[in-house]
């Protein structure tokens, strides 16, 4: 596969932990064990809030969409979140329907 591919060396010395630190700010709601938030990033730099998709016991946390951190950020946000949570009840039903997809 060398000649399809072409993979990194590995580093010389291992990287540290990478970890981002997330604060929940609302929820919009929960469909199985994924949550929809709106979220901040602390170990950024202030100013912008995340609607995001988290999973079980805060492993993974997708941002969906990063907007500024005031009143009109906030007011996309209340639309976004929903639609997002609505979006992912509907997949749920859809692979409920029809296992074979999955």
């Amino acid at each position: 596969m060398s000649n399809v591919f072409t993979f990194p060396d590995k580093p010389a010395a291992p990287m540290g932990p990478i970890t981002a630190r997330w604060e929940v700010v609302a929820s919009y709601g929960e469909v199985g064990p994924l949550r929809v938030a709106l979220t901040r990033r602390l170990d950024m730099p202030p100013g912008f809030i995340h609607v995001a998709v988290i999973g079980t016991a805060l492993i993974t946390i997708e941002p969906v969409t990063t907007l500024p951190d005031d009143a009109n950020g906030r007011a996309i946000a209340d639309f976004t979140g929903p639609a997002v949570l609505r979006a992912i009840e509907h997949a749920e039903v859809e692979f409920v329907a029809q296992p074979e997809a999955c």
